[in-house]
């Protein structure tokens, strides 16, 4: 079931899913006897499980960087200086977070993963300075001063790079910002506390604990070092031989890497978009209709049928919480709390194991379900939802697919919605496709004759109310018994009102108080009509509804489209897609205008740091190319453009330029010492590869357990993690080659070699 709530600020989730159980017991108290069950099968399942995921993820992400940093230093007093920078910015995330008001949730956590990777990279352009400083023969505190201040404008910019691109989510409305203002902001202030950690506790501990010795005029380090050392620096030299090759065959590089994108992009428009990622929480609630008329007693025992073929087909079922709600309240609360209702309606409820405790998904789990549901001759129409109700209730129980038919003709909207409802029962991927065309039922229509109910000292308002309380009945009193009120409840017998030739037999009272049959004032006639018309913008509006299998949500979209651009549709009838399509549209729409402004805000930032154009257009040629990775990336798990993977897109922006910030500002140092241009390319990227694979390898391997994670869950953050990773993992050979190359390119006409 799925409730909307609203949740006031200083509650957290499991808060309200708590307050929605006890506003369920009031309404479970006020039910009557014809509804068969009702109980509330709550999130905090998927709730608590997701958080202790992403909490191993953070755990093993730790232990990562933690790994990346010891192998690369090798030594444990430069080590433990860059792991220090992690629990300082760890506890300023916690510190905002308590003074905000957020709690621990998928998202707050979400933000600590992918800042652990990246909290550590200023610390280590700072601490790799001053290491390089200290081996030319400084000492460790003039190293300290003069290497920190030589890197201070780079990590400045290349910190304000990431922060400009979550910035604008913090101020984003809709799912979006409902999603990721928390993300945001904590990555955010996380980045900011360890910058200024980098800029000041760095330096101070490299000050006081870097004591390189020296013997025969040269550093001496642990045997381990001195064993390792060799391997990093034929890589180093490795590198620094591509590079001066790649100098020398500039036209080449450019040529393959421009190549390259051309074939991505061209794959990468074979890639689909959806709106959010649905999470396998196990839910599984099956809403069925029999026939108009069938009484709720009847309806009661299909659902009990379909129950038992619940049990039998789903052995993934978690004992005790297969649930069934049948019938009709008179004061619609079930309506009220997103469930439909009707003495011919039923809904069942089940819940399935944890999905690493299943072989099966819960979408397949639903689509076996469907399959032997559409066997039962009695069920009219059914739809079934498999995954996570919370996720309906984020997107506001709204269907992947709903095309609207819209007009002031009943009929010919009926006609449009018909032919496009079996267009999409013929498409292999819609699942579950109904339409709120209204067929209609048989009703007994009392035409009363006023002149002579008139005479007879009766009016139509007399004879409707008594008519009434012969059908439905009405209260009479109340009987106690061993203090228990049980209301009396007068009506006519089931023959006396349920059969047409005994309804003219009703006795109607006058004001005389006389007893006059029903059939004396009034005759009777039966007509099919209309059980609700529904209107939208003051138009008459019917909508065909689907679910999405085995296809992206964008390609199912496309592909309906064009059918109804065939489509003859008579004048006057509207007919548009809706559903989450809509609501990805707008999503997509306030991303794309991020992207954009995050893209602009970047390169003014740059242009602040070098005080120039170029220089920060060089660096913001690596942007495209990082499409590479995320569309074979993308490719590789099969996942689509997103909510949740445009975000991780975003993020990119501000992360893959901070390498190049960083080797781009020390070239431009080398060429103010007197170095020729290639020389100072080719120094200053033998010189940065170190701080640069560390850099990139603490984000990647950060967000690895949350990419792989196959718990709770990870259908929301696993692509956020895939797609970073995929982008970086491009990028840094573009910081790393393409850039240089480009920068020679553009400055060559200015200096010689």
């Amino acid at each position: 079931m799925a409730l909307m709530v609203q949740k006031q600020s200083g509650l957290n989730t499991l808060d309200v899913i708590e307050a929605v159980r006890a506003r369920m017991d009031l309404i479970r108290n006020d039910l009557p006897a014809d509804v068969d069950v009702f109980e509330v099968i709550a999130s905090d399942e998927v709730i608590t499980q997701s958080v202790s995921n992403l909490a191993s993820s953070l755990w093993y992400a730790f232990i990562f960087v933690i790994f990346v940093v010891l192998f690369f230093l090798r030594e444990w007093r430069s080590s433990l200086i860059i792991i220090l920078t992690i629990p300082f910015s760890l506890i300023t995330a916690f510190i905002t977070m308590y003074a905000i008001g957020y709690t621990i949730n998928i998202f707050s956590l979400m933000a600590l993963v992918i800042a652990i990777g990246m909290v550590v990279d200023n610390a280590i352009v700072v601490l790799e300075n001053i290491t390089r400083h200290i081996e030319n023969g400084s000492k460790p505190k003039q190293a300290a001063i003069f290497a920190a201040s030589e890197m201070g404008m780079a990590i400045l910019a290349s910190t304000i790079t990431t922060l400009v691109v979550f910035i604008p989510l913090i101020f984003t409305g809709g799912v979006v910002g409902i999603m990721f203002k928390q993300l945001a902001v904590i990555t955010s202030v996380t980045l900011l506390a360890s910058l200024i950690t980098a800029l000041s506790l760095t330096p101070m501990l490299s000050s006081k604990m870097l004591k390189i010795r020296k013997k025969n005029n040269q550093p001496s380090h642990s045997w381990f070092f001195r064993k390792t050392e060799s391997v990093f620096t034929s890589v180093e030299k490795a590198y620094r031989e591509l590079l001066n090759w790649s100098l020398s065959h500039k036209t080449l590089i450019v040529s393959i890497f421009i190549g390259v994108l051309i074939i991505s992009l061209y794959f990468g428009k074979r890639l689909g978009s959806d709106y959010i990622p649905e999470f396998d929480a196990g839910d599984v609630a099956i809403v069925f209709e029999t026939e108009v008329g069938t009484t709720a007693a009847e309806t009661d025992r299909i659902s009990k049928k379909i129950m038992d073929l619940f049990e039998a087909e789903v052995p993934e079922l978690v004992p005790g919480t297969l649930v069934a709600i049948t019938g009709q309240t008179q004061e619609g609360l079930l309506t009220a709390v997103g469930f439909s209702e009707g003495k011919n309606v039923s809904t069942i409820l089940g819940h399935l194991t944890l999905p690493d405790q299943r072989e099966r998904s819960a979408k397949e789990i639903g689509e076996a379900l469907r399959i032997e549901i559409a066997k039962i001759p009695e069920v009219e129409k059914f739809h079934v939802t498999a995954g996570s109700l919370l996720s309906a209730a984020i997107t506001g129980n709204k269907k992947p697919v709903e095309v609207e038919i819209s007009g002031n003709d009943l009929q010919a909207i009926g006609e449009v919605a018909t032919a496009i409802r079996a267009k999409m029962e013929s498409m292999d991927f819609f699942a579950d496709v109904t339409s709120t065309n209204d067929e209609g039922k048989m009703e007994l229509q009392v035409m009363v004759d006023k002149e002579k109910a008139a005479r007879m000292g009766l009016n139509a308002t007399m004879i409707g109310l008594q008519i009434r309380h012969a059908i439905y009945g009405f209260e009479a009193g109340s009987y106690t018994e061993q203090g228990e009120d049980y209301p009396i409840v007068l009506r006519y017998t089931a023959n006396a009102r349920n059969e047409v030739e005994q309804i003219g037999n009703i006795m109607l009272t006058n004001m005389l108080n006389q007893q006059i049959p029903l059939s004396t004032v009034a005759h009777f006639e039966q007509t099919h009509s209309n059980i609700e018309i529904q209107r939208k913008n003051q138009e008459r509006i019917v909508f065909v509804k689907a679910d999405v299998k085995n296809i992206s949500l964008g390609e199912a979209a496309q592909s309906l489209e064009a059918y109804i651009q065939q489509l003859d549709i008579p004048a006057g009838i509207d007919v548009r897609l809706g559903g989450q399509l809509t609501e990805k549209g707008d999503a997509f729409d306030d991303l794309y205008l991020i992207l954009i402004l995050g893209v602009l805000l970047v390169y003014m930032v740059m242009a602040a740091q070098f005080e120039s154009l170029t220089d920060p257009f060089i660096i913001m040629l690596a942007l495209p190319f990082t499409v590479i990775g995320v569309v074979w990336a993308f490719q590789i798990t099969g996942l689509t453009l997103s909510v949740t993977t445009f975000i991780g897109v975003i993020m990119l922006v501000g992360i893959v330029v901070n390498n190049g910030i960083v080797l781009v500002d020390y070239i431009n140092l080398l060429r103010k010492r007197g170095l020729a241009l290639n020389q100072a390319v080719s120094e200053a990227g033998k010189s940065r590869l170190r701080p640069v694979l560390m850099t990139t390898l603490t984000t990647i391997l950060a967000m690895l357990p949350m990419a792989m994670s196959q718990g709770m869950g990870r259908e929301m953050f696993s692509p956020l993690g895939i797609t970073v990773i995929g982008g970086l993992s491009v990028s840094t050979l573009i910081t790393l080659v393409f850039v240089p190359v480009v920068y020679t390119l553009f400055h060559q006409k200015n200096f010689k070699n």
